[in-house]
């Protein structure tokens, strides 16, 4: 029943009542309203039918939160008769929770809830007996919600507030108390009860949940941890296969430009050549080329296996979405991208990743020389380059920090020579990889001739070199590769051979945690490394050039 209901219902009986007022005469009523503490606090006297609620619109208003807007109403029916009006807490007569309704045997004592407050209702003929609401703060209470028939009062005791309430919530029952006294200490205990019990179902409540919250951190962590450490045993299996294919494909180019050499000699000189020596020579290639692809193929496969292993990991971890968040998984994605193992990242390096983009983002350098690589459109030619070498397509980055992307770039000159074009290659390192140096290869000019300058020669030289050493001492490790390009292989390799020969341990990760880089080789890590952060996102990171590696 909603409150405009009530409204109208109510409104409706008054009218009834005061027409039935002029056909007879209604006994008269006294209602004293009493608080949970036995004090009367306000007193009414009724001929008509009137409501009680904490509404405003009631001919009696009780502000208590246990009291419905429109709690009870009662009226003459030839006796006087209660009705609770749908009230959230109830109506109590005798104790007694009523039913939609209930007579009321004058003097009676009405509860608006168990505990109260109450309606102490008398005929005027009835004030000289004791008052029901007096066994609240009596001693002796004569008056419960009804007098027995030759049921008299007895003397009455005030009690202070202190008092009465050691009184009622005493545990014992020594002492004597009146019948009132008894009820209200009753319903006090069965409330103490049935509290006791809610509360003892909460308590287990929010201990089960407990429990069930350590079983899932626990079932968390123990998950987290099986899906990590697969996810870092894929990875590195992973590796040792990239490490194998990419020697065997070396193998396979050189036994390929062997043949080439060999049947372009006995075409030119007419030489005469066992022809199934040569056939078979092809035939063996070709299986090779055949054993290649497969093993391409389930590296493939691992690769993608792996990456759900990271996601199952990266399940249990709970984190909220932010510019932080964002920018930490875009350095993840950069190493494993490099080939390092995102899960084995050594701490403070996302901080230190994140100090580097702040030194890009203070220079005018890597917007400049991103827009003279565009402006070339030699970007397709470093990634295809990159791609068929099956080398990390980060690697894309690496002649931004050699040259800038200057294919006519000329370096300082060493005891080594002088580097030269954009990969910087010095002149007997450039010629093992197949760029003829020109006649002022050891002089800082610029040379024609000098194949170093020639931009598509030297990408395809500069992926070969990368490929050497990805398969070889830096045994797939990018980062490694890109310390190696910058330190010189032979002068790192003794500090790289000092490490066990398998990718597991001979990483990035445990190179700088084992050996000391030179602070020229951390930063020309650190600077590619960020700036293929940079790249993956320009635009969130404040550059308006497009991303080099989609």
């Amino acid at each position: 029943m909603n409150d405009k209901t009530v409204l109208s219902q109510s409104a409706g009986k008054h009218l009834r009542d005061n027409a039935d007022m002029t056909v007879m005469m209604r006994p008269e009523i006294i209602v004293k309203l009493i608080d949970g503490n036995g004090k009367i606090t306000q007193t009414f006297s009724f001929l008509h039918a009137f409501t009680v609620g904490r509404a405003p619109d009631n001919d009696i208003v009780i502000a208590n939160k246990l009291v419905s807007r429109h709690h009870l109403e009662i009226k003459y029916q030839s006796v006087w008769v209660v009705y609770d009006l749908n009230s959230a807490n109830g109506v109590y007569v005798s104790k007694q929770r009523i039913n939609e309704k209930a007579p009321l045997s004058l003097p009676a004592l009405v509860a608006l809830s168990k505990s109260g407050p109450f309606l102490e209702i008398t005929a005027p003929d009835q004030s000289a007996q004791p008052s029901l609401h007096e066994g609240i703060n009596a001693k002796h209470d004569e008056a419960p919600s009804s007098f027995p028939s030759g049921q008299t009062g007895s003397v009455q005791k005030n009690y202070n507030q202190a008092e009465l309430k050691a009184r009622l919530l005493s545990e014992s029952d020594a002492g004597e108390f009146g019948h009132y006294t008894r009820m209200v200490r009753k319903i006090i205990h069965e409330d103490r009860i049935s509290h006791k019990r809610s509360y003892t179902k909460i308590i287990w409540s929010v201990s089960i949940l407990f429990l069930v919250a350590c079983l899932l951190i626990a079932y968390q962590q123990i998950s987290l941890s099986k899906s990590r450490n697969l996810a870092i045993d894929m990875f590195y299996d992973i590796k040792t296969l990239e490490v194998s294919l990419s020697q065997a494909e070396i193998r396979l180019t050189e036994s390929a430009e062997v043949l080439a050499l060999t049947m372009n000699a006995i075409l030119n000189k007419k030489l005469e050549m066992d022809q199934q020596k040569i056939a078979a020579e092809q035939q063996s290639i070709e299986a090779e080329r055949k054993l290649i692809a497969k093993k391409r193929q389930k590296l493939n496969e691992m690769r993608q296996r792996y990456q759900q292993y990271v996601n199952e990991a990266k399940t249990f971890n709970f984190s909220f979405s932010s510019q932080s968040h964002y920018e930490d998984e875009l350095i993840l994605k950069v190493a494993r991208g490099f080939g390092e193992s995102e899960l084995e990242l050594p701490e403070g390096f996302i901080s230190e990743v994140k100090r580097y983009i702040d030194y890009w983002k203070q220079s005018e350098r890597l917007q400049q020389a991103m827009a003279h690589l565009e402006a070339l459109g030699h970007s397709p030619l470093i990634i295809d380059t990159l791609a068929r070498e099956g080398l990390p397509l980060y690697f894309a980055y690496l002649p931004l920090q050699e040259s800038n992307y200057d294919a006519n770039a000329i370096g300082p000159e060493t005891r080594f020579g002088i580097a030269k074009g954009a990969w910087q290659f010095l002149p007997d390192t450039g010629q093992e990889y197949g760029l003829r140096p020109g006649p002022l290869a050891h002089k800082p000019k610029y040379d024609e001739q000098d194949e170093r300058f020639n931009f598509e020669q030297a990408t395809r030289a500069g992926a070969k070199y990368l490929k050497y050493l990805y398969s070889t001492e830096a045994q797939a490790s990018g980062l490694l590769v890109l310390a190696s390009y910058n330190y010189g292989q032979t002068r790192i390799r003794q500090a790289l051979n000092q490490m066990p020969d398998n990718p597991r341990e001979r990483n990035f990760w445990k190179f700088i945690q084992q050996s000391e880089l030179p602070k020229e080789t951390y930063d020309y890590v650190l600077y590619i490394f960020s700036a293929a952060v940079i790249g993956e996102d320009p635009l969130h990171f404040g550059f308006g050039f497009k991303p080099l590696v989609n």
